[in-house]
């Protein structure tokens, strides 16, 4: 029986070292198992996380991108108005260069029909003060002669009287 005992006592023994290992063993696991699960716990935080920064991410992209697009498309809308009004301003200046340019070729005409009717009236002026000298040239001649006639005359009613009183037939008074 001693050696039962002692069969048992080591059998106890290698039980006991075999439980031991085994609660080692079953210990190692469960730390194992504990240590994978943190890992895991920690993993699936680490995800969760990531997750809500990415949605985080994606909703200030989505916000950002509609504010970029609406401002965008204020941009547009601004840029499509400025282009309408400077088109209309450059079709303005247009207008009125076409405007400045009739204007000014109509006032170059008019001065120059202008400057061809007073060159004209000058000329014709001329003529008219060369007609009015030699005009004034003969009525002087002519105011000359008829002065020569009227003296002519008198002298010759002068001697016609005096021929005729000495005749007698007329009285000189």
């Amino acid at each position: 029986m001693a050696h039962f005992v002692q069969g048992t006592t080591k059998m106890s023994a290698a039980e006991g070292s075999m439980e031991h290992a085994e609660c080692d063993q079953s210990s190692s696991r469960k730390n194992l198992t504990n240590s994978l699960e943190q890992k895991i716990r920690c993993l699936e935080k680490q995800r969760k996380e990531l997750l809500e920064v990415n949605q985080q991410w994606d909703q200030q992209f989505r916000s950002m991108k509609e504010s970029y697009e609406k401002k965008v498309a204020e941009l547009k809308t601004k840029l499509d108005a400025a282009e309408r009004f400077l088109g209309a301003q450059e079709k303005e200046r247009e207008q009125t260069q076409r405007d400045s340019d009739r204007l000014r070729d109509q006032t170059r005409q008019r001065l120059q029909r202008q400057e061809k009717e007073k060159e004209s009236l000058n000329e014709e002026l001329h003529e008219l003060k060369k007609e009015n000298k030699l005009l004034k040239e003969k009525n002087a001649l002519i105011s000359k002669k008829k002065e020569h006639y009227e003296c002519e005359i008198k002298r010759l009613n002068k001697v016609s009287a005096r021929s005729d009183w000495g005749d007698g037939r007329r009285d000189p008074f």
